[in-house]
């Protein structure tokens, strides 16, 4: 691990603050944010503010970004400032979900500057990143990866190189449309088992430890809960809308997949509602 890496952080919201203050534990953390009331989410994490975005990039070797979308990024990157202050063989690490073809675009532009451009879209919400525990599917230059790959792990316990630019979003698209799926398929089967009077919080709880186990069937009733699974269902859609612009934009046919999976969050409520009620 090279300590003496300056990062740069932008983006500190729900997930993106806890990323920042478990890089600060390791290197020099220099942030900036639009609102003065966002660096509080840093709580104690030691760390250096900028003024602007154009003076952050000026400091730091390795820029990352967990912003909201693609057109933050744009707004972020398009005048080519930001990319000019930060300078050639420095590197810029986009933790935000988007869409592929927007990530080879700024993979692109940023080459112009002579600045390396990773996709790193990240799995476990704020959760993993407090217990440090993401998942961060990346895409771009295999040969550049390692000197990132230790700021990375400061947050993610697994880093998966997916292939070049853009490759990184691919694989989180697709790893929110199999759980979508997932969710579908569970939202069916519970359907099914109460109508037959089964123990829907005994299922999940055998489920959890056989063949029929998942990710999003353990998070019922934990991290899904009865106050945020109408808010956890609107993202749902939106992530699988996501990947059906994505994969028709390479000319691929997802209507099979989105018609089974966008009912899945339709049933999410109502399922974490009777789970509840069943363990009172």
């Amino acid at each position: 691990m090279n300590r003496d890496l300056r990062i740069g952080f932008i983006g500190l919201g729900d997930q993106g603050a806890p990323m920042a203050a478990a890089i600060a534990d390791h290197y020099a953390l220099h942030v900036w944010a639009r609102r003065e009331s966002a660096y509080a989410a840093l709580a104690d994490a030691p760390h250096i503010r900028a003024a602007s975005a154009v003076e952050l990039a000026a400091r730091v070797d390795v820029l990352c970004l967990c912003l909201r979308n693609d057109a933050d990024l744009h707004t972020l990157l398009g005048d080519g400032a930001l990319l000019g202050a930060l300078g050639r063989d420095k590197i810029i690490i986009n933790h935000a979900t988007g869409d592929p073809i927007e990530s080879e675009g700024f993979e692109r532009l940023s080459a112009d500057y002579g600045v390396h451009f990773f996709d790193a879209p990240v799995s476990g919400g704020r959760p993993g990143a407090e217990a440090r525990s993401l998942t961060c599917f990346i895409g771009g230059q295999a040969d550049v990866l390692p000197t990132c790959r230790d700021v990375i792990a400061c947050h993610s316990s697994s880093i998966i190189p997916m292939g070049p630019a853009g490759s990184g979003q691919m694989a989180k698209l697709c790893n929110n449309a199999l759980t979508i799926s997932n969710l579908r398929n569970i939202v069916e089967v519970f359907s099914m088992a109460d109508r037959l009077g089964l123990s829907l919080d005994g299922l999940r709880q055998a489920f959890a430890q056989s063949s029929g186990g998942s990710f999003i069937l353990q998070a019922l009733g934990d991290k899904v809960t009865v106050a945020n699974a109408a808010h956890i269902a609107d993202l749902n859609r939106t992530d699988l809308r996501e990947f059906a612009d994505a994969m028709k934009r390479k000319q691929i046919d997802p209507d099979a997949l989105v018609e089974w999976g966008i009912k899945g969050p339709d049933g999410l409520a109502d399922l974490v509602r009777r789970l509840q009620q069943q363990t009172r």
